[in-house]
């Protein structure tokens, strides 16, 4: 074991989620010092299950599971389109209410790309959400956040209207779609939402490419950290369950 891997095993180890574990743990190992056979075996269960959704390999996997149905972007060999919808969530606000990229940002950056490499003519923007300020416009959020990187308002289409899950979004883009005419277009989102996306899209009989973006889904090697539960797995096992509840409601 290097010094760089322990030392960070042990900061991983006295974050939160590292010290709840270690908790567990110990409360194990006391029941069974006391002979408190049930406990023990109901700590035990309980230290599993939360090792397990705090597992990085495993939430990989997961992710990984929705994942794979989508082809990876390689914009320069993309054909042109008419239109993008980039769905709401990639946008967050700082503490002065301006908008700024969120943890899942990737979608709104790649969606500029796409336009400054001259594959798509119009970015449509949608979401809607809460914020502290209140009921928040992610489709004008997202328009800013465009504006600011050189994107002119005339590439730009924010829907105009409430969107507060993706059912709403692909409803509002079939909407659109009808009511412009446009013949080839994408649909863009973090990889692991695009499969109940698409399912939605083919449910509002709406023809649309993949663009995924925010892939988590990548193996990695193993490093001795991994052992401890860290709060990015359960992060990443919370959107992959989410998905996977979305699609089964037909959200």
């Amino acid at each position: 074991m290097t010094l760089f891997a322990f030392e960070k095993t042990v900061g991983i180890l006295i974050m939160p989620v590292g010290l709840i574990w270690l908790l567990m743990l110990a409360a194990v190992l006391f029941s069974l010092y006391l002979r408190q056979w049930r406990q023990a075996a109901l700590g035990l269960v309980i230290a599993a299950l939360y090792t397990c959704a705090g597992n990085v390999h495993l939430a990989g996997r997961l992710m990984a599971s929705l994942e794979r149905c989508v082809p990876p972007v390689a914009v320069a060999a993309l054909p042109p389109f008419d239109a993008v919808f980039v769905m709401g969530g990639g946008s967050d606000q700082d503490e002065r209410g301006e908008p700024e990229l969120s943890t899942i940002g990737d979608r709104i950056f790649l969606a500029a790309r796409l336009w400054h490499a001259g594959k798509v003519r119009l970015l449509v923007s949608s979401g809607a959400g809460n914020g502290f300020q209140g009921r928040r416009d992610l489709g004008q959020e997202t328009r800013a956040l465009w504006r600011a990187v050189g994107i002119p308002d005339s590439a730009i289409l924010p829907v105009g209207e409430p969107c507060l899950n993706s059912r709403e979004e692909i409803q509002a883009y079939r909407r659109l779609q009808a009511r412009f005419g446009w013949q080839r277009m994408g649909l863009l989102s973090s990889a692991s939402h695009l499969p109940r996306a698409l399912a939605l899209a083919a449910k509002a009989g709406l023809a649309v490419t993949p663009l995924g973006a925010d892939w988590q889904g990548q193996p990695r090697d193993f490093q001795l950290q991994d052992l401890v539960p860290q709060g990015k797995a359960f992060n990443m096992n919370h959107v992959a369950c989410w998905e996977y509840l979305g699609r089964w409601l037909g959200l």
